[in-house]
């Protein structure tokens, strides 16, 4: 499963927008990092899934170092 970089930036009112440079037009809010986070995980899933609906290629990640994204922990259950 690729991973790719998503950027974390704070609005003005404390929310947190998660961006992936490589997949423009992706991204995600929360009200802090973790939930930022995890929404991005969500919006990469179906970004992904829809590439493959379109039957397209996803773009290579091409963005290195920071925080990387997978859709890998989508479908496991939170631990509680």
């Amino acid at each position: 499963m690729a991973s790719y970089a998503v950027r974390l930036v704070t609005r003005y009112d404390g929310m947190v927008v998660a961006t992936f440079p490589d997949l423009p037009g992706i991204s995600a809010l929360g009200r802090d990092d973790e939930e930022a986070r995890d929404e991005a995980r969500r919006a990469l899933a179906e970004a992904l899934a829809g590439f493959e609906v379109d039957g397209v290629a996803p773009p290579e990640p091409k963005a290195v170092g920071g925080a990387m994204i997978s859709t890998e922990l989508v479908a496991r259950p939170l631990a509680v």
